[in-house]
């Protein structure tokens, strides 16, 4: 890069030069290159200094997510370095104790002295117990660890998916976090009510309870509305796995609201209200009418779960400190398939109320031939714009 001195050097030799021989034609051209040339290394001056603050402020960015997760980590799970090493010492000393104990019984079984046998046995049936034991803690910490490592600072994770994880059966998936939950590895998790979803945060589950007792609330309310307007007509109860549907969805409900009290942005805010009515509406009308609850398998099983993947990693892009190009891609790419689950979830229930429509028209259409054979209006096949009612 050309020094300040050297350019300016360069621009006083060409005006001396052009003083000195009366000839000004190449003075212009002469100091529009040596500025154009101080101008273009400045130019890459600024440009590395740019790099090198960006640079700098997406790994000061990185850093700060770094310490933020190991912060929110140590406050979800436990430490399991000392666990871990009492169970390696419980497992060693159980064997330190366990094979002794039986090589000295067999000496003593093959010198003919197998009455004394008795006591060794049970020394190192002891250290068996014991190196058993240890074993099995050393292993529910490792698997302690590998839910952990699934699960990171999330809020909530399926049993499902900790099995598909960990190539382990759900039932003992589950087996294993109630332990764990009861050793106190998960500080704040607990498990929904159907024991199918790790909520991770006392937040997290104070949200899942409140949804239940909504969804509870607006159960006994239809139930009561049901026992004073019999005339309505009796509905089905609720089997216990509709009862557990509507309570999954209500807990993706609360989700959903939670990632929109913490997301900024009027646009995205309304994107996800008009979600969360939807969805909303479309539960009202599971829990009115049962049978509709048979056609919201991909709602459960895909649409549902995708909505709320893709809000947390709204809220994780949207909360970085150091918006880059890449964050903002990401999130305009989120917001476009809001808008595709958006018109996915009023199809499902436009046609959810469609059954409704055919028999209302049903109704309609059964009512004017009674009122045709009746007299009091035109017969349903005369062509009239509309049906003339005589009184």
């Amino acid at each position: 890069m050309a020094s300040p001195n050297n350019i300016g050097n360069q621009i006083l030799d060409a005006v001396q030069d052009a003083v000195s021989s009366q000839d000004y034609r190449a003075l212009q051209s002469t100091i529009e290159h040596s500025l154009g040339t101080a101008a273009e290394n400045i130019g890459k001056g600024l440009a590395q200094a740019s790099n090198g603050i960006r640079r700098a402020q997406e790994e000061y960015a990185k850093e700060m997510q770094r310490k933020q997760q190991q912060a929110t980590m140590q406050t979800l799970y436990a430490k399991t370095g000392g666990r871990r090493a009492a169970s390696i010492a419980m497992a060693g000393w159980g064997g330190v104790i366990a094979v002794p104990c039986l090589l000295g019984a067999g000496v003593l079984s093959i010198s003919g002295m197998a009455f004394l046998i008795v006591p060794p046995i049970l020394f190192a049936a002891g250290g068996a117990a014991l190196a058993l034991a240890g074993i099995r803690k050393l292993s529910l910490v490792k698997r302690f660890e590998n839910y952990r490592d699934t699960i990171g600072v999330r809020e909530h994770c399926t049993i499902e998916e900790l099995a598909a994880a960990t190539a382990s059966q759900p039932k003992a998936v589950l087996k294993n976090v109630k332990k764990m939950l009861g050793k106190g590895l998960f500080k704040q998790a607990a498990l929904d009510d159907s024991e199918t979803m790790l909520i991770m945060t006392r937040e997290g589950y104070r949200q899942y309870r409140e949804a239940q007792m909504e969804a509870q609330h607006r159960r006994h309310q239809q139930n009561l509305a049901q026992s004073v307007a019999p005339e309505i007509g009796e509905k089905k109860p609720l089997t216990p796995e509709a009862h557990a549907l509507l309570a999954r969805g209500e807990a993706y409900i609360a989700r959903i609201r939670a990632s929109n009290d913490a997301i900024e942005g009027e646009a995205i805010s309304k994107k996800i209200d008009q979600i969360e009515h939807v969805v909303r509406t479309i539960f009202d009308r599971a829990a009115e009418q049962p049978q509709v609850i048979d056609d919201l398998g991909k709602l459960m099983d895909y649409y549902l779960p995708t909505t709320v993947k893709l809000l947390d990693a709204y809220r994780d892009l949207d909360a970085q400190p150091v918006q880059g190009e890449n964050i903002l891609s990401s999130k305009r790419e989120i917001e476009a398939t809001l808008d595709t689950l958006s018109t996915a979830f009023e199809k499902l229930l436009d046609s959810i109320f469609r059954d409704m429509a055919w028999d209302v028209s049903s109704d309609i259409s059964v009512l004017r031939t009674v009122l045709a054979q009746e007299g009091l209006i035109d017969s349903p096949l005369t062509p009239q714009s509309s049906p003339t009612l005589r009184l």
